[in-house]
């Protein structure tokens, strides 16, 4: 991880920077100059190694624990915590002296410190993805490449975080480069902090005796601890996942350690305290990734890696010549330190590259080790050309624009590379587009049903490329609700004077079955209304999500009844019973709805409800080939009835009409991933748009049939 050298040079050193005056004749705006306040002391030189210790401590940390254990082990907290200290170390130095900060300087230095390593290491990671990677991410990691370059991959981690679909593809080669975007955009806002610290005392410096810019600077610091520790708590609470890749939530570890920093020179203590203290601290650092699972981060959870990171510091400054400073000094730490952010940046994409090569979910320990041996050589080579050499050349190291302009050049590098990669991906798929033409060729249901052959040469349609988007996509943004939130979206579709009216209700596998509506839905002069929420079932019955009470699900159900009350359709459509990894079962809650729905004169189509693979199938496929066992499911350990139990062994309410489509998803004993030239998932569980339209004359057939005998 990134953050400012843990030698801060009172006379010299920038935050970002390794040598450099702050003083410049540039026109750049400044942080304006305060004096150092009376009777704090203000060394020359500020010098804590066991700040590169920590670092050592905190990376070795974090790839143990996402090698062996997939957990998160709270050394990014610590590295947060570390940034808001040495930066706002940097910066009331400099504000304490003549001239100011130059505001363009401290840009321009941390983007020649961050940007090289960072984005020439993206732009490696586009080359291993175009080699190794399977087309079906490469969409995805597309994106999240992009959003990496610009600094803003939290934001859309925390995106998909709430979108159930883009939740169910596998983990991105960059994901880790969420924590740089935090830590971006920490490092464009702290001057706004400092600064207002400053205005403060120039405003208020007359009347409130005492009044310095490190006190003023305490006031701002703390608020935004406050703010952001309380909206993290909430958000923690409430949506953990997005709050997990929230700036919002995660700047108070940063305050805390800007906080630190300003209470350092009020720290005593012994050194029996101050080894306590450390070892203690070490102690809660070393203990997260065992104690906790990740699931509760960035709440109170995040305390303990960085209160255990200040408490490090502050025994280091009070008492260094402790055994905790000892062995955070040791040179095995200290150079672990110095590779830490070069070996942050590469351990993942290793990581995630072996586990798709081999198709293991987790290394062993002794494939574990070749993984951390071949990260440490790349972050050697990494740092050693980019951290010391590139600087050592001069180039772009001694003016502001030459420090933009390096950073500048970085990014370029990276959009070569993923102009080249989307050059590669529109090309295959204008290749299969061609190759695809023919629509004999893909039957897809019609196979199962035994009214078509297939052309096995045929490219497999939607392509690997876009298998996990073939949805309907912006008709679901509109008209389908987000895990998040309790609102009911939905569309009315169809005549504006329909003969018919159905709302189609429940989750993500309720919404699956639109495309095949949208094939015969005005041929008949129905209306259709999507109105579906993700991972939320059409119940009354409180509804579970991730192990938690899911809130906007139970209210989203009862709002959707008040809709009802007032659209007033003749039908809802929804799925009759759930399907697992282990195969289907009954939700009582279901029959609870439809027996409301029946005391408001609404008819039900239940439909049986499609295999969850558990697996992501369009990968499984790509690396398998569409006849490997690999990728199927045997069709009873699903569905070991003929009928469904809700069907047979419940007492269901007369307005129930059961729709059972199974027989055109699975074979006779398998349920394929590929039938007639079409792949039948989309992630792990969805059917894609593309197969769903080859059912629509079945569901058309169905439907028809029981609609006819009620208006006939």
């Amino acid at each position: 991880m990134s953050s400012p050298s843990s030698t801060v040079n009172n006379s010299s050193q920038e935050p970002g920077s390794q040598t450099g005056s702050v003083l410049s004749n540039s026109d750049e705006p400044r942080l304006p100059t305060q004096r150092a306040p009376e009777g704090i002391a203000t060394p020359k030189r500020f010098h804590i190694p066991e700040i590169e210790g920590l670092r050592g401590i905190a990376i070795v940390l974090i790839v143990i624990f996402h090698v062996w254990f997939n957990r998160v082990s709270g050394g990014v907290d610590v590295f947060f915590l570390l940034s808001g200290f040495l930066i706002t170390l940097s910066l009331i130095r400099a504000a304490e002296r003549p001239g100011g900060t130059d505001i363009g300087r401290y840009l321009s230095r941390l983007v020649r410190r961050i940007t090289p390593p960072a984005l020439i290491v993206l732009a490696g990671v586009v080359v291993m993805a175009i080699i190794w990677l399977p087309k079906s991410r490469w969409g995805d990691t597309f994106g999240d490449v992009l959003s990496s370059a610009f600094f803003i991959a939290n934001w859309r981690l925390a995106e998909n975080s709430v979108d159930y679909l883009a939740s169910q593809n596998s983990a991105s080669m960059v994901q880790h480069y969420w924590s740089l975007g935090v830590q971006a955009q920490f490092y464009l806002l702290w001057p706004l902090v400092i600064s207002a610290a400053i205005l403060a005392v120039k405003l208020l410096g007359d009347r409130v005796p005492g009044l310095t810019l490190r006190r003023a600077a305490a006031v701002t610091i703390g608020l935004v601890f406050v703010a952001s520790f309380a909206w993290s708590l909430h958000q923690t609470a409430t949506d953990q996942t997005y709050a997990y890749f929230d700036t919002r939530a995660r700047l108070w570890e940063f305050a805390l350690g800007g906080l630190l920093f300003l209470a350092l020179p009020y720290l005593r203590c012994g050194r029996r305290w101050a080894a306590i203290l450390a070892w203690l601290g070490i102690a809660a650092l070393v203990s997260c990734g065992i104690v906790f699972t990740g699931a509760e981060f960035p709440g109170f959870a995040a305390l303990v890696p960085t209160l255990g990171g200040a408490a490090i510091i502050a025994a280091a400054v009070a008492q260094p010549h402790t055994t905790a400073g000892s062995l955070l000094r040791s040179a095995p730490l200290q150079r672990l330190g110095q590779l830490s952010f070069s070996l942050y940046l590469w351990h993942w994409p290793v990581l995630v590259t072996y586990l798709v090569m081999t198709g293991e979910e987790r290394p062993g320990l002794l494939s574990g080790l070749g993984i951390v041996a071949v990260s440490i050589l790349l972050a050697q080579g990494t740092h050693l050309l980019l951290e010391v050499r590139l600087p050592a050349t001069g180039i772009g190291q001694k003016t502001v624009r030459g420090g933009f302009a390096l950073g500048a050049t970085c990014l370029v590098v990276v959009m070569l590379a993923v102009t080249a990669w989307f050059s590669i991906i529109e090309g295959e798929r204008k290749r299969i587009e061609a190759l695809s033409a023919d629509a004999a060729n893909y039957p897809g249901a019609q196979q199962l049903a035994n009214t078509a052959q297939t052309t096995s040469n045929a490219p497999l349609i939607p392509s690997f490329l876009d298998a996990h988007l073939d949805d309907e996509l912006e008709l679901r943004d509109e008209c389908s609700q987000n895990i998040v939130g309790k609102a009911v979206k939905f569309c009315e579709l169809g005549s504006e004077d329909p003969e018919y009216t159905i709302a189609i209700i429940g989750a993500s596998k309720t919404w699956q079955w639109v495309p095949a509506f949208l094939q015969f839905h005005e041929e008949h002069n129905w209306r259709i209304i999507p109105m579906t929420k993700n991972a939320c079932h059409f119940s009354a019955y409180e509804q579970i999500y991730r192990g938690e009470v899911y809130e906007d699900c139970n209210e989203w159900n009862d709002r959707v009844m008040d809709e009802l009350a007032q659209l007033r359709p003749d039908a809802v459509f929804a799925t009759a019973n759930r399907v697992d990894e282990h195969g289907e079962y009954t939700d009582e809650g279901y029959i609870a709805r439809w027996e409301q729905l029946d005391d408001m004169g609404i008819d039900v189509f239940a439909i049986r409800d499609t295999p969850r693979p558990g697996f992501d199938v369009p990968e499984c496929v790509e690396a398998n080939g569409i006849t490997s066992l690999e990728c199927a499911r045997d069709r009873d350990d699903i569905y070991p009835l003929q009928e469904p139990e809700v069907a047979t062994e419940f007492d269901v309410p007369d307005n129930v009409r059961f729709i059972d489509l199974i027989d055109y998803v699975c074979g006779d004993q398998v349920c394929p991933p590929v039938v007639g030239n079409i792949l039948v998932y989309q992630d792990t569980t969805h059917i894609t748009a593309t197969y769903m339209r080859t059912l629509a004359p079945y569901l058309e057939a169905e439907l028809v049939a029981t609609i006819d005998g009620q208006t006939g």
